[in-house]
């Protein structure tokens, strides 16, 4: 290396008052940073506390699949009532693919379990 391609710059040691204030300034971002995180940890735990709840629920035995043919105004049209979520799908799917607007799956409690 050469000599001009040394760069010595020295930089002077901050006052009391210039180390407090970015000492508080670090401080903020690691505040920020802990915030930020602990609301992730808390948006987590919710989501898997309705998730446990949705899975300690039974699951009914019917199913009845509905859809909406022509516009998402008019009213619900039943395709049928089957004894399993899969064909439940399987004719709601089926449907949707015949150019229904709007499908959903119900449980025997009027819980919808599917929509789209």
């Amino acid at each position: 290396m050469r000599f001009y391609e040394f760069k010595s710059s020295p930089t002077k040691p901050l006052t009391p008052a210039q180390a407090r204030i970015n000492a508080l300034k670090d401080q903020a971002k690691r505040a920020q940073a802990a915030v930020k995180a602990e609301r992730a940890r808390q948006k987590i735990q919710a989501a898997q506390t309705t998730l446990n709840q949705l899975e300690s629920y039974p699951m009914s035995k019917t199913f009845r699949a509905l859809h909406k043919p022509n516009n998402p105004y008019s009213a619900w049209i039943g395709i049928g009532t089957y004894g399993s979520f899969n064909d439940a799908l399987a004719a709601v799917l089926r449907k949707k693919q015949q150019g229904s607007i709007a499908v959903q799956i119900q449980d025997s409690a009027k819980i919808v379990v599917y929509s789209a």
